[in-house]
Order: structure tokens, then C-alpha cells, then sequence
């Protein structure tokens, strides 16, 4: 976007459009009033005008266009985002054209002929599932494409990454180096390693990127969902700033807060909530699906690279992971769980119980991560104890294929983000992309949560779609509960911040829903033109 005009001090009435609320009772109203960065008056323009006319507010028509509360990133990586933008991408389908392993390969020994030796290779959004061989490109592959550089491949995922002989030996790595070099979990590069080894006059760009490429999606408030304190303090910085519009929620990350722990998290610098909010502290259960270290209650589908009975690994031990939910839960902290495999869940859910049996919290809204294979009895289990769940459901469409065939089988894989048995249940949930995972694309978002379609056009586990309206109420009012920001934004009422996105067409009666784009963006009352 390549701009704003400064209208937060100059009331405004929005007219002759469709808001989509997002209300308790899902209001449909057609005009809008904002004065201060506030919403002042919403429902019919007579309505409006009347309430707005003492302050001399300008009108602006819509056009028939639909409005609704700017999306919120319900759980992503803000700071990855604009990182991957700084390294080459060779990224597979269906998100990008690397078709192949000799594909990639050419792309980084390209790249080796146009940089110096002293800076790394970082290459962002390879994915095994997507290249025709099914496998990871290995360490002397990459050594053969650039031999004089240290070479690392991000995956996609997030959760693994490919090094070659140079770059393992600048990480530092203490275990076997794998002839593989597939370094997973805790062992693969962070984000914050990886900065590293940017030019620090590109760092700024990569915030910049960032930026945009979440207001060109409509969402105004970006989560940095496993944040140490010195990214706190950049994104703190930029969000007082004009570099970055957005509100923010940080989640910190609890392996990045020095071993000090609870009392470090209580000790963070205050912060203008409005602005910038700490939000949940980060733990982590398990791995990835996609890099089969979830932890699963029964094996993966058989593989030759697998022992037989392979289930996934745990990241903490048990015993480890209850400690910390207790310390945090008896501190008054939030949490927020990354577990993608049913025992990992499992584990969570025990932890949480243990904890409340300890110390019993109303309200504490712990969230479950991502929750790929979670099962009905969980569910059950999350809806008893009011424990949220932020869905992953893009996973339909980008991996559904390749956990069918390759990872879990057809009836485990048709369950994945199980939507609509959370609400038979009673679970309130949001949906995120855990972009760059994927793409920060909320119309994709809600493509997956309501059809269910993989890349290949099968529709997998038809019984847990939601209705659109379902989905958008997942991006908006529930991920805002369920960060405690409901007082000020995800639906469009008196007294809540301006924070309004325009879209080129109804997401509730688009005929392609995906074709949709953000026509406007709307934040404390400042009007963004893509």
C-alpha cells in the first residue's frame, strides 16, 4: 500500500455499504460514523447522519462494497514474514514453480554467482511435500551448488531446515552432522539466527515488506507469535512509529526469555494495548505434520525412512511441559500451546487440568496452537475446561493431499482442523494462517474453512466445514477474545476502534471467494488505499 490519508481527526460517516458487523447478533447495517479514531454511530445512514451531523462529517461512499472488522492475525510470525522477503524463494507448488530438487539447486547456485562468499545463501518456503522427488534436497547437494557458501533452506513449515557444510559448521552444530543436513525442531536455524546474517541496513526493509503485505490483506492487527524481547522492543518501536500502522500482539516466546521465565514475562516493559499488547506466552508441545514430528497417539503411514511405529516427537518432556503450564497458569499468565499431534494435545489438556486442579482461574482462555489431529474426547475435554483453539485449516488445502497419501492416511487426515465438530461442541476457536507457513491470505482462510478442497480439488472430510460467516467471525471477534482485545476491536460497534477492511465483493455470496480482494483498509479512522 502506498499510503494513508490522514483522516483520524476528521469525522467521517462510511455510507451506502454492507458492514458485516460481526456483532452478537451478526448486525448487517449499510452506513457508519468515526470520529477520533472511534466508531461513533453505525446502522442506517438516516441513523448515522443524525448522529454525525452535529460534528460536520465528511461522507464517503462505499459503493455497495462490504465492509467488515479489519481481520486479525489470530496466531502468525510478523517478523518471519518480512525476513523471508530478504532471501531467495523456492517455494514448490501449489505456492510457488519449483517442481524439483535440480530446480532448487539451480536457483542457489544462480544466487552463489551474484553474491559474495561472505554472506550466507538463505533460501525461504522449500517443501519436501511439494517437489517431485518427496525428499529433502541434502547437505552435499547444496554443497555441490555453492560450494564457496554457507547454504541454509528454510522449510516451509517452519519447523526443519536444510544446511550445507558451511552453514553447520557457522551454527555450531554439536550433534552428528547428518549427511542429510536436515536439521529439525531444535536443532534447525531460528528466525533470529538467520537475521543474522542479513546486511543490517536490509533489517528494516524486511519490517516494511511485512507491513504491506498484511494491509494488502486487510488485517490490522499482526501477532508476532513466539517474540524474544528484543523483537518486542522493534516491533514496539515501528508500531510508534509510521513504519508500521498495524496494532500488534506479541506472544512471548518462552525458550527466548533468558531461563528466567514467569518473572521475566511479568517484567516486560508496559505497553499501550491499543498500540502493541503482550499477549499469551508461546510453549511448544510438538513438531509439524508436515515434517511428521507431531506426536500422534498411533503411528504415521509406513516409510523407509521411518523405524516402524514411528508417532513423532514430543519438543519437552512431559513432566517439563506440566511444570511450565503450572508455573505460567499460577503466575496469572495466559498461555497459548503449540501442539499439532493428539498425544502432544493430550498432554496439554492433562497439563492445563493439572494445573487448574492446583490453582483454579476463570476465564484464562489457554489456547491450543494449530491442533491438527486433535479428537472428539479432546474437544470435549477443551470445551468443559474453556480451553480455546486456534485452527489451521489452510492445511486442507496445502498438505491434505500429501497427509493422505503420505503422512496419515484418508481417515485421519479428513479430520484434520476439525471446524464444525468445535462448534457442535462448544470449543470457540479462531483460524490463522501462520503465515509465512501461508500465505497471510484471509480469503484463502476462509475458501479452506468453508469447502474442505486439497490442491488437487479433493474434498477432504466434507462434515467439518463451517459457513463462511463462521469462518469471518474466526478472524475477527474470536481471535480477538481469544487474545482478550475484545474491548476495542473484531466487530464493528459503538465505542470500538476504527479498524474497518472494504473488500471488492461479498465474501458471503462471492461465487469465488479467493477472486476477492481488499479494496480499502481502515485503521484508527486513517483511511489506507492499496
Amino acid at each position: 500500500m502506498a499510503g494513508y490519508q490522514n483522516y483520524k481527526h476528521r469525522p467521517v460517516i462510511l455510507f451506502n455499504g454492507e458492514f458485516l458487523t460481526m456483532d452478537g447478533n451478526d448486525t448487517v447495517a449499510d452506513s457508519l460514523g468515526i470520529h477520533k479514531g472511534v466508531i461513533q454511530a453505525i446502522g442506517s445512514y438516516e441513523h448515522v447522519k443524525a448522529r454525525m451531523q452535529a460534528l460536520g462529517a465528511r461522507h464517503h461512499n462505499l459503493e455497495g462494497k462490504t465492509a467488515l472488522p479489519g481481520f486479525i492475525d489470530a496466531h502468525g510470525h510478523f517478523a518471519a514474514q518480512g525476513l523471508s522477503s530478504l532471501g531467495i524463494d523456492v517455494a514448490s507448488p501449489p505456492f510457488g514453480t519449483i517442481a524439483t530438487i535440480d530446480e532448487l539447486l539451480e536457483v542457489v547456485s544462480l544466487q552463489a554467482l551474484q553474491q559474495s562468499s561472505a554472506r550466507w545463501i538463505i533460501a525461504f518456503n522449500y517443501d519436501d511435500a511439494g517437489l517431485q522427488e518427496q525428499r529433502h534436497p541434502t547437505r552435499l547437494e547444496l554443497d555441490r551448488a555453492a560450494p564457496e557458501h554457507a547454504v541454509y533452506l528454510r522449510h516451509r513449515s517452519g519447523h526443519m531446515g536444510v544446511a550445507n557444510s558451511k552453514a553447520l559448521l557457522a551454527l555450531d552444530y554439536k550433534g552428528d552432522a547428518p549427511n542429510s543436513g536436515l536439521l529439525q525442531e531444535q536443532h534447525a536455524a531460528s528466525v533470529d539466527r538467520l537475521l543474522q546474517e542479513v546486511p543490517f541496513w536490509q533489517q528494516p526493509r524486511s519490517l516494511w515488506n511485512a507491513r504491506n503485505d498484511y494491509l494488502n490483506a486487510g488485517v490490522t492487527t499482526v501477532q508476532d507469535g513466539y517474540a524474544g524481547k528484543s523483537m518486542y522492543r522493534l516491533l514496539r518501536l515501528a508500531a510508534r512509529t509510521a513504519l508500521l500502522p498495524q496494532r500488534v500482539l506479541v506472544w512471548p516466546a518462552h525458550d527466548k526469555l533468558d531461563n528466567e521465565g514467569v518473572a521475566k514475562v511479568i517484567d516486560w516493559p508496559a505497553s499501550d494495548r491499543s498500540r502493541i499488547a503482550i499477549g499469551a506466552v508461546k510453549l511448544i508441545a510438538d513438531g509439524s505434520p508436515q515434517g511428521r514430528t507431531a506426536s500422534l497417539s498411533s503411528p504415521y503411514l509406513p516409510d523407509d525412512k521411518l523405524e516402524a511405529g514411528y508417532q513423532g516427537l514430543d519438543y519437552l518432556p512431559q513432566d517439563e511441559l506440566h511444570k511450565l503450564i503450572l508455573d505460567y497458569h499460577v503466575a496469572g499468565m495466559q498461555l497459548a500451546i503449540h501442539g499439532n499431534g493428539d498425544a502432544a494435545i493430550q498432554h496439554i489438556i492433562d497439563g492445563i487440568s493439572d494445573a487448574q486442579a492446583v490453582s483454579p482461574r476463570s476465564d484464562a482462555r489457554h489456547i491450543i496452537v494449530h491442533a491438527q489431529t486433535i479428537g472428539r474426547s479432546q474437544l470435549e475435554a477443551a470445551a468443559s475446561m474453556e480451553i480455546s483453539v486456534s485452527f489451521f485449516p489452510t492445511h486442507t488445502f496445502y498438505w491434505g493431499d500429501w497427509y493422505r497419501s503420505v503422512v496419515l492416511g484418508e481417515e485421519r487426515a479428513s479430520k484434520i482442523s476439525p471446524l464444525a465438530s468445535a462448534d457442535q461442541l462448544g470449543v470457540r476457536y479462531s483460524i490463522h494462517a501462520d503465515a509465512p507457513v501461508t500465505p497471510i491470505d484471509p480469503m484463502q482462510m476462509l475458501w479452506s474453512a468453508s469447502e474442505r478442497m486439497t490442491s488437487s480439488g479433493y474434498l477432504l472430510g466434507a462434515e467439518e466445514r463451517v459457513s463462511r460467516l463462521r469462518a469471518l467471525r474466526a478472524m475477527t471477534i474470536d481471535a480477538a477474545w481469544q487474545n482478550h482485545l475484545e474491548s476495542d476491536r473484531g466487530s464493528l460497534e459503538i465505542g470500538k476502534l476504527a479498524d474497518i477492511v472494504v473488500l471488492s465483493d461479498s465474501p458471503l455470496a462471492s461465487q469465488n471467494v479467493r477472486a476477492i480482494t481488499v479494496d480499502q483498509v481502515w485503521i484508527d479512522g486513517r483511511q489506507y488505499l492499496p
